[in-house]
This record gives C-alpha cells, structure tokens and sequence, in this order.
C-alpha cells in the first residue's frame, strides 16, 4: 500500500511539474486544441462516410443537383469522403508541426531554466553531488518532458475521434457498442494491474544510470590519473558493473513488463475483434446489419481501441517522463541563495574591514564544528595569512567571508554590517579568489580573463595580464588573446593557468582578495615575478591567503593559525617564530628544517 502511494506521488508530482511549465504556453496549447478538435471530428466521420460510400456501390440511387445535374450516390460520398480525408490529413499535418515546434521549444527552455536555477543552489549542494548525475537528470527530464507533450498532443485527437465513434457505434448496433466497451474496460484493468511495479522499477534504473553516468563523468575527468595508474583494466570492470550488470539487469526487467503488455493488448483486442465479427454475420445473414455498417463499425472499432493501443505503448514513455521530471524537481525545489536578503542594506561601496564575532560553524547534519568560536577583527587593507594542518577549516572560514555559507552562532560582518544583509551579488563582485587549482571555462584566453567583469576593454585585459606576468605566454600562441585554453583550461600549464587566474583579479579590483597559495605551481623565476605583482594587488585591499608554504607569509601582517576550527595563534612571522613549542614553530619546521 506505502509503495503505491509512493509510486503515485512520483507520477502526481511529474504531472503538477508538466502543468507547470504549459503555463506559459497557452496560445499554442489553444491552438493545437482546437485542431485536435477539428481532427476528431473529421477522423471521426471518415467511418461513417466509408460504410455509406461501400453500401451505395450498388445502389442505383441518384442525387439532384439543380438543372440536369444528376450524380450517384456512391460518387457523392466518394467526394464527401475525398473531401474529409484531405481535411483531415492537412489538419493532422499542422498539428504535428506545432506539436514539434512547442516540443522542442519547451525542451530547450525547460533546461535554460532548469540549469539557471541550479545556479543559484549554495554551494554546499555541489560538494555532495556528482556533476555528471545533475547534468543527466536535468537532460532526462526535459527530454522526456517534451516527449510526453508529444504522446499527449497526438492522442488528443485520438480521444476525442473514440468519443465520436463510441457515440456512432451505440446508435449503429447498441449490442456491439456494449461488446466494444467491455473489451476496453478488460484491456484498461490488464494494463494498470500490469504496469504498475514498471514506476518503482524505472525509478530505480534513473538512479543506477545517473550513478553510472556520474562515474563515466569523473572517469573522462580523470582519464590522465587513470593512464598514469595504468588502470584502465580496472576502470572497465566498473564500466561493466554499472552499465551492463546495474542498469541493463533493471531494464531487461522493465521490458519484460512491456511485452507481457503487448501480449495481453494484442489477445484482447483479437478476441474482442472476434465477437464482433461473429454477431456481425449474424446481424447481416438476418438482414438487421449491411456489409457497409461492417465496414463502418470495424472501422470504429479500431478508433475506438486506438488511443489506448498508443497509451499502452507509450505508458513507458509517460511513467519514465513524469519519473524523470519528479527526481529533476527535487533538485530545483531545494533552498535557493537569497540574494537580496529581506533586510538588505544599501552600501555604496566595501572597505574591507571583516569581523568575525564568536563565530561557530558546522556543516548539515554534521554535530562536529568546523570552526569553533571564532573572533578577530581586519582593517580595510590588512593582510591576513591563514596558516594550518589540511582540514583544520582555512578553507571554510574564507567560504564565511563570500557567504556560501552563514555561521551557525556568532556574526561576519563587513564594514559593520552583517552578512547575511548584505546582497550577495555586491558582495561577491567586490571579492576575488585565485585558487591554487584554477578552472577555466572553455573559451578565449581574454574571455577567460573578462570572466566576471564582461564589459572590460581589450586594453584593461590586456593591462591586466601584463600586470600578472601572463602576456609574454599568451602572445607567444597563434591566436594570442583569442587562443582556445580547451575543457577546464586543459590546453594550458598549471603556472599558465593561475597566472590567467590572478590576471581576471587584477581586472576584477576588488576590495577583498583571497589568495589560495596562487604561486605554488610556479617556477622559482615566476614566482619571484608573480610576488612582485601579488604585492601591488594587494595594496589597499583586504587580503586573506592560505598558506601551504609558509615561505609565502613572511610579509603578511597578521599570521592566524588555524587547529580544529580555532584560531590558536596569531602575530606576525617573527613573533610566532620565537613561540616555544608553538603550532606555527612547529609547522615552519617540518617545512624548512629545525632553525
């Protein structure tokens, strides 16, 4: 009972997302109504009209037509058919262009949509997702949304066309009607009995193909790791795993549930198709039925089992979509970042000064704080090196000053006002990051560089990069500043790369910097260049680095040293140098031998 209420709050959440997204489609939807309407009734007469054409053959009957225009009967239905038929097919043709126009139309707008609005999901919702699994949801979920759009705008036509020839068929022979209307409800009842363990099924194959997806995603990533690993062998047997023993296992059992529905769709109809025939002959040897009223009924019967013919068929195709749409809705119904909060204050510019007051911080559903009760206060303009073990919460207290995230106790505050009022896309836009692993966007050079500030001039990139030792390289290719870096920036050194990476910051000119060790891939003589070009970066901006080479923090102002979550040290290099058996001691030690 749990599992059925399950399944149909799956389908019930599918078809309220479909709603959904018709809304803003309505004049097309109108129009492809109104020739679903004109389809069915011109559909629904054909029958009739070829009971009366095929009866009328021999029937020596005339018609008058005004003055010595005289003309058969079968002549005249043979045009009034001619007439309808074309109608009929003109009016389904247009209905399928529209159909594909609104199918593709809501295809590429559902996931234009859809990947903007996983945009402004936080951040801590991509660290426990896999890329490939989002991107395969989203897809899924468009695509089969458009494919049902199309299952449901052909049968409309269908449906209402049964309706008519139900109608006919009731005033033709009321028995056979009857005959036609208990194979239908038989082969309705067959249908539902049988497809209903299909959900929970293509529920669970969803997941196995995103998992498996996902896993193809990072191995593609990773393909370098795996060559220098020589692991190839062994990423084929996950390949095997997911793919054919995971996924291929679930579906061959959701197509083994599809073709008992075909068999039993396929029996039902024949037998039903049988009675018929056989009252049929009788109704005609006792001359209650004509050999064209056969013709007409056979004709409505197949129309009348029609729709639910192509409902069976494409109940698959329904289940799948309105499942895919469910599990894509999950995702974008999670809490968006408020990017302007409820209380926003209006500043017209950041300093730069940052306070943390008795901050505490642990991720969800994690008991554990990452940063435990921390306070200290930052001139505009101070430099601030974040020193500690790996895991000690360097990188989440920086995550506090761009609000990814907000403290579970205590206050940020920036110039004196709370973060959580201030409007995180101003906030943001006056911070920049060079992290020690740069991404890049596949793209030009001077794109990659304009990233953020998209309305620069070519002089200002060009400037900029000069300033972060990166124009020497960048001009040295073919295409210079147009240059192609590939996926990620894969076409470019790692040195290359964060130069690009501190090129868009000198571009950017925030007013808080945050350097993650941005000279750690670089060679002796870049380095020298790029501390040469950090240090007039730096000037009159608040700057946070984290420090893995404690060599790079001998200038900073303030040293912080970060263990469990707390800052236990603080002071310049000299001073915590000389601190006896200090974390900062310590930790400079190990790196550059005991002093």
């Amino acid at each position: 009972m749990k599992k059925n209420k399950k399944q149909i709050k799956i389908l019930s959440e599918g078809i309220k997302e479909m709603l959904v997204q018709l809304k803003d489609y309505r004049k097309t939807v109108i129009i492809i109504s109104f020739f679903s309407l004109v389809s069915a009734l011109t559909n629904g007469v054909i029958p009739y009209i070829t009971g009366r054409l095929i009866d009328s053959i021999l029937d020596s009957k005339t018609i008058f037509l005004g003055g010595d225009l005289v003309i058969p009967y079968f002549l005249f239905f043979l045009v009034i058919w001619t007439i309808v038929k074309i109608l009929a097919d003109f009016v389904d043709w247009r209905n399928g262009l529209k159909n594909e126009k609104l199918g593709y139309t809501i295809y590429a707008n559902y996931l234009m949509n859809a990947f903007s609005t996983i945009l402004e999901l936080p951040l801590s919702f991509y660290k426990n997702q896999k890329t490939g699994e989002i991107v395969d949801k989203m897809e899924r979920a468009g695509n089969w949304m458009s494919r049902i759009l199309g299952v449901v705008i052909d049968l409309m036509p269908q449906i209402l066309s049964f309706l008519v020839g139900l109608l006919i068929c009731f005033l033709i022979k009321p028995f056979l009607g009857l005959v036609l209307i208990t194979g239908l409800v038989i082969y309705i009842f067959v249908l539902v009995r049988i497809v209903t363990p299909a959900a929970k099924l293509q529920l669970k194959g969803y997941k196995a193909f995103s998992k498996a997806l996902g896993h193809a995603y990072e191995t593609v990533f990773n393909t370098p790791t795996i060559k220098q690993a020589g692991a190839e062998k062994y990423e084929r047997k996950r390949f095997f795993k997911n793919f054919s023993l995971g996924i291929v296992n679930i579906w061959m059992k959701i197509v083994a549930i599809w073709e008992r529905v075909s068999f039993f769709q396929r029996f039902i109809i024949t037998l039903t198709q049988l009675v018929i025939f056989i009252f049929s002959i009788i109704y005609i040897r006792q001359g209650q039925m004509t050999i064209g009223q056969l013709i007409m009924f056979t004709g409505y019967a197949g129309m009348i089992f029609s729709p639910f013919v192509r409902l069976g068929y494409n109940w698959q195709t329904i289940q799948n979509g309105l499942v895919a749409l469910s599990r894509a809705k999950k995702i974008l119904d999670l809490p968006k970042e408020k990017y302007r909060p409820y209380k926003k204050i209006k500043i017209s510019e950041i300093k730069g000064e940052i306070i943390f007051d008795q901050v505490s911080f642990s991720y969800k559903n994690n008991k554990e704080l990452i940063i435990d009760d921390v306070s200290f206060k930052t001139k505009p303009g101070e430099v601030i090196a974040l020193v500690g073990e790996s895991g000690a919460g360097k990188s989440t207290l920086i995550d506090l000053i761009s609000a990814y995230y907000f403290p579970k106790k205590g206050r940020v505050l920036i110039d004196g006002h709370n973060i959580k009022n201030i409007d995180l896309k101003f906030l943001r836009s006056n911070i920049a990051v060079v992290p020690q692993e740069v991404i890049l966007f596949n793209d030009t050079i001077k794109n990659n560089i304009a990233y953020g500030n998209f309305k620069a001039a070519e002089q200002e990139i060009i400037q900029a990069a000069k300033q972060g030792y990166a124009n020497d390289f960048i001009v040295s290719f073919p295409q210079k500043y147009e240059q192609m870096v590939g996926e990620r920036g894969i076409k470019l050194s790692v040195g290359q790369k964060q130069r690009i990476a501190i090129a868009r910051a000198i571009l950017k000119n925030p007013k808080i910097l945050i350097l993650d060790e941005p000279t750690s891939a670089l060679d002796s003589k870049s380095e020298k260049f790029i501390q040469n070009s950090l240090q007039q970066l730096m000037k009159n901006r608040t700057t946070f680095i984290i420090a893995h080479r404690l060599s790079t923090v001998r200038r900073a102002d303030r040293i912080f040293v970060i263990h469990k979550g707390k800052i236990i040290e603080q002071g310049k290099h000299d001073d915590l140098i000389k601190i006896p058996n200090g974390k900062y001691r310590q930790l400079y030690e190990f790196q550059v031998g005991f002093l």
